[in-house]
């Protein structure tokens, strides 16, 4: 006996199994179910808008250039209205300085040309001035720095009963007449006449090295200071008068170095410090076991 198996409407199973699943998804918990992802919806900004944007930006950056060309070439903002002179000494008076100092009053700061003025200033005061340097500080601000020779001794020419006195400069420019200053040590010149007045070279810069290593060495090897000097320009020689009264004689046209060195070999035996000297002659060279030639006050 056959029996025959019952075909099932296709419909009835896919609505049987739609129950199905929907009794399922009941029974699961609410917080497993994720919600999907809406997507956001940006609207398409239109070509005419686009390009007025594009325009507004261009006038926008426009004006702000324009803006800032007239700030800065047609403005006082930047116009210097302040000029601030710092100086290293007193070889150049500051009036001297005024007329070159003022040409910066006025100016665009950020087109002023400072290295034609530098080299004004040093070419005009070539024998007192070692170098300037002019510094921007803005808007509207300057500050002129002089650097300058140093003044490194007063100088008194003697001729008979006269006196000149000078200050003299690194280089031996004189750049004070008929003054000293106090801090310097002084320098005797006794010669046959006098030296012409107004601001010049009295002494060769190579002749004043070695006097002034003389007078500030010989403070650095034996601390003791020197209250003045004589150059005897002929025999080439420096006499240093101590704060002790007594003299050292050195050769200019030997290493000044090298003498003191001789004379501090010989403190062992020559107690400059507590010995009643007149004076002590270094002039003559020789080795390094010479004997110190000096002479004691009776």
């Amino acid at each position: 006996m056959f029996f025959q198996k019952k075909t099932t409407d296709g419909n009835l199973r896919r609505r049987f199994h739609r129950l199905l699943l929907s009794k399922r998804k009941e029974n699961l918990p609410t917080t497993t179910i994720r919600r999907p992802k809406t997507r956001r919806m940006f609207k398409q900004t239109s070509p005419g808008m686009a390009l007025f944007k594009k325009v507004m930006y261009f006038v926008v950056a426009a004006l702000i250039f324009v803006g800032l060309v007239y700030v800065a070439l047609f403005s006082s903002f930047f116009e210097i209205t302040k000029v601030s002179l710092e100086k290293s000494g007193e070889a150049v008076a500051s009036t001297a300085l005024a007329p070159f100092v003022d040409k910066l009053k006025g100016k665009n700061i950020l087109f002023v040309n400072t290295d034609s003025l530098v080299r004004e200033i040093e070419q005009t005061f070539k024998n007192q001035v070692l170098l300037v340097h002019i510094k921007k500080s803005y808007p509207h601000k300057v500050i002129v720095k002089v650097e300058e020779y140093p003044a490194v001794l007063n100088l008194r020419v003697m001729v008979d009963n006269m006196v000149q006195k000078f200050v003299v400069n690194q280089i031996g420019y004189s750049i004070l007449e008929n003054s000293e200053q106090k801090d310097l040590p002084i320098l005797i010149w006794r010669t046959s006449k006098m030296l012409p007045a107004g601001k010049s070279v009295v002494i060769d810069p190579q002749k004043l090295a070695p006097i002034v290593d003389g007078f500030t060495k010989f403070k650095d090897y034996f601390g003791i200071k020197i209250t003045e000097g004589e150059w005897k320009k002929v025999e080439r020689e420096l006499h240093l008068k101590t704060e002790k009264n007594f003299y050292v004689w050195l050769d200019l046209t030997q290493n000044v170095d090298g003498q003191l060195s001789k004379l501090k070999r010989a403190l062992a035996k020559l107690d400059i410090y507590r010995e009643n000297l007149e004076y002590i002659d270094l002039r003559i060279a020789g080795g390094d076991n010479e004997k110190v030639i000096f002479k004691r006050r009776k």
